[in-house]
């Protein structure tokens, strides 16, 4: 009965994806379309209907969020326990393969993760001791360099060198290898090229996967990179049934390996003759629904497809152009303000941009105005300075082998061991072949007596981790170590530290595992699964400031894109190659489709470059929208309809407002002037109040004989030329 409720909900596109019966099959799913509902339905329906066992189905997402999501809905439904259902990310899915096949992947029974800090510290100790220096060899430079070549499948052995700096990136990689293969270390990219030459190499094993799933599902198949792509060829090359979901035209992750070209190669590969289009849309209005099919449909490299929905038009979209970047803030706060006040919650507002910097002016007008904002993108929690340190003592007393972890605790909080102790131990530890825990008995001077308090210690919390469950671990480590002393003498940071500690606490009591699975081990692999994972958390009510990259997959009612002109929106690093202005475009798009019902796109007119204010010509992207979509609320481009154009100037002095064709005569412009019967002085920059058009900036002002008039730029109105000895200003 459950599924049949399920299934009457679907629109005909939806439930041609969900009943699919043969053969594998592409699912276009455009903004807002259900595709989540699709995967999910489809999920039960193959168990329901189709009698499909839940071990015989493999569904990869791209986020903790998702998978999580997906479990919950699945278990709702069919009303199972989904624990051992095959559900999760790239990375958990090839961590559970690599788990249970640890010795033939070549690895030791335990291994860590290394999440992308755990990763750069090790490469920046490698490029130490190759005795190199960031200048000539940039450590940031040199993991991207690796993590590239891994996910394109390439081993250091694989690599030849086209010059000396590639030769000296490939050396380093190479004694990485070697580094992570003594010490049992895994860093994101490796879970997933592991488990590909797991099963490259190893017939017998990838036979028994192949014939276990009889369906694979992929969730955002458009953010897969080479080596997801030939992973799941791999695994479901001899499978009929491989279902894939995703939207091409949201394939904004080129920087992360992802190819948008993944798509259409799948049609090939999979042999899938038609794809099936999610086209309903169930977000946004028709107005934001046909901006976003106009600009995308200037895209040649795609599959193709068209938005639509049963919803009415909605508002036009709002373009506004401010003087400067100055002007562009305080429209967009002021706009807020208003929308806050007239019953809007904050937290239903984005404001979205292309690059971080473009938070500061923000941030700056929001506190000014004293409204509730939050920076997306914060530290995640499994990220936070005090949680990678209880996290690391976990590590260290579950293997005393991991240099990484007592590097980090080593001296936390502080044991009086510096940097020279480190070095002493880690020329004895390369000599040797010991661990630097192990090293730490064979260094004499002053601070030996420091590290066998910091090695006792370790050898207490084991001993008394033996008997303790999870909860009681963390508890110990915490008291035992020093941390929460440390964190209760920190007077900046000691509330927020220890609020962070004791929700530590709280995960971990409610963690639970599979039989037979190791308590410890699994927990920290999760951790560094969930500190990988980029989705929001619940905040109080506050405006959203983020990159359109960090919007994709969230939606708002109301949004504000700012920064739409040629060189920042698109960026000017993409404007001269056809596919990076491609996905420029597919970037707007997204930024477009996040809004439900009101969207503002936002450009200054003139913005500081390096310390120089220079023209910024309007985004190509707000030009490919139709006029008639546009309501032009500030009138300086020729854009959409200028409200200005109907502006009713009854009841008010006709001398109030001249055109600016009258201001080309003018004869003398000055910085300053003095309102008539007034000791008030205006100046070029300052904020003023008008009775009719409201609060403005001055841009410029003029004197002609005893006529003295202002070129002022009116918030949400645009630019005006007033007289002086007539308009009724007044200065804020």
């Amino acid at each position: 009965m459950a599924i049949s409720l399920a299934l009457d909900g679907l629109n005909p596109q939806q439930l041609a994806a969900v009943t699919h019966h043969q053969g594998s099959m592409l699912v276009l799913a455009g903004a807002g379309s259900g595709k989540t509902q699709v995967l999910t339905t489809r999920i039960v329906w193959l168990i329901k209907e189709n009698n499909i066992g839940i071990n015989e189905i493999l569904a990869v997402t791209f986020t903790n969020k998702a998978a999580k999501e997906m479990l919950h809905r699945v278990a709702t439904q069919l009303n199972i326990d989904t624990k051992f259902m095959w559900i999760g990310t790239f990375h958990s899915i090839a961590l559970r393969f690599l788990t249970k096949h640890y010795k033939e992947a070549g690895l030791p029974s335990f291994f860590h993760i290394l999440d992308s800090q755990d990763q750069l510290n090790l490469l920046k100790r490698i490029v130490k001791k190759a005795n190199l220096d960031e200048t000539s060899c940039s450590t940031k430079e040199l993991q991207k360099f690796i993590n590239y070549q891994k996910e394109q499948g390439y081993r250091a052995a694989d690599l030849q060198a086209n010059n000396l700096r590639h030769e000296m990136s490939i050396n380093l990689y190479r004694e990485y290898e070697t580094i992570c293969n003594n010490d049992g270390l895994v860093d994101f990219t490796e879970l997933l090229l592991r488990s590909y030459e797991l099963f490259s190499t190893n017939q017998n094993i990838l036979n028994l996967y192949t014939k276990q799933f009889k369906h694979i599902l992929i969730d955002e198949f458009q953010d897969t990179n080479q080596l997801q792509y030939k992973w799941l060829q791999l695994i479901g090359g001899k499978c009929l049934n491989v279902f894939a979901v995703g939207d091409d035209d949201q394939s904004i992750y080129s920087f992360r390996g992802a190819k948008a070209l993944n798509m259409q190669a799948f049609l090939q590969d999979f042999n899938v003759k038609q794809p099936i289009r999610l086209e309903q849309n169930y977000r946004s209005t028709s107005n934001i629904l046909n901006a976003a099919n106009a600009v995308i449909d200037n895209n040649c490299n795609r599959i193709g497809k068209k938005l639509w929905t049963t919803k009415n038009d909605g508002n036009k979209i709002k373009l506004y152009e401010g003087y400067t970047e100055e002007d562009e803030a305080y429209f967009v706060v002021d706009e807020i303000k208003s929308l806050y006040q007239s019953g809007l919650k904050l937290s239903s507002i984005a404001i979205l941009y292309r690059s971080n910097a473009q938070s500061r002016i923000l941030e700056h007008f929001f506190y000014t105005q004293g409204l509730a904002y939050r920076v997306y993108g914060g530290l995640r929690f499994f990220d936070r300075q005090e949680i990678k340190h209880v996290l690391a003592y976990l590590r260290l007393i579950k293997n005393t082998s991991d240099n990484e972890a007592f590097l980090r605790i080593v001296n936390v909080p502080a044991r009086k061991i510096g940097a020279k102790t480190i070095e002493g131990l880690q020329t004895i530890a390369a000599t040797e072949n010991v661990s630097l825990f192990a090293a730490c008995k064979m260094l004499d001077g002053k601070a030996q007596n420091c590290l066998l308090q910091f090695t006792n210690l370790i050898h207490t919390l084991q001993q008394q981790c033996m008997n303790q469950n999870l909860t009681q671990i963390i508890n110990s480590i915490i008291e035992l170590s020093g941390l929460r002393q440390m964190y209760l003498e920190d007077k900046k940071n000691s509330i927020e530290r220890l609020d962070n500690l004791n929700e530590l606490v709280n995960a971990v009591t409610n963690f639970k595992v599979e039989d037979g699975q190791d308590l410890v081990a699994t927990f920290l692999a999760h951790a560094v699964l969930e500190s990988g994972d980029g989705q929001a958390q619940k905040y109080d009510d506050s405006v959203q400031l983020m990159t359109v990259h960090a919007a994709k997959g969230l939606e708002f009612d109301t949004v504000f894109v700012v920064g739409l002109e040629d060189g920042l929106f698109p960026h000017e690093n993409c404007l001269n190659q056809e596919n990076d202005l491609e996905e420029e475009r597919r970037l707007m798009y997204v930024a477009i489709t996040r809004a439900k019902s009101e969207l503002y796109i936002i450009r200054a007119c003139s913005r500081l470059i390096w310390g120089k204010r220079i023209s910024a010509p309007i985004s190509r992207f707000v030009n490919e929208i139709p006029g008639e979509l546009i309501n032009n609320i500030s009138g300086i481009s020729k854009i959409g309809k200028n409200n200005l154009e109907e502006f009713n100037l009854s009841g008010a002095n006709s001398n109030n407002w001249i055109s600016e064709d009258r201001t080309t005569n003018v004869e003398t412009k000055i910085s300053r002037i003095q309102l008539n019967d007034q000791d008030i002085f205006l100046k070029i920059g300052d904020m003023v109040e008008h009775v009719k058009f409201g609060k403005g900036k001055i841009l410029n002002l003029n004197i002609d004989g005893s006529k003295k008039t202002a070129e002022i730029f009116f918030i949400g109105i645009g630019k005006k030329v007033l007289d002086l000895t007539i308009a009724k200003i007044e200065k804020i």
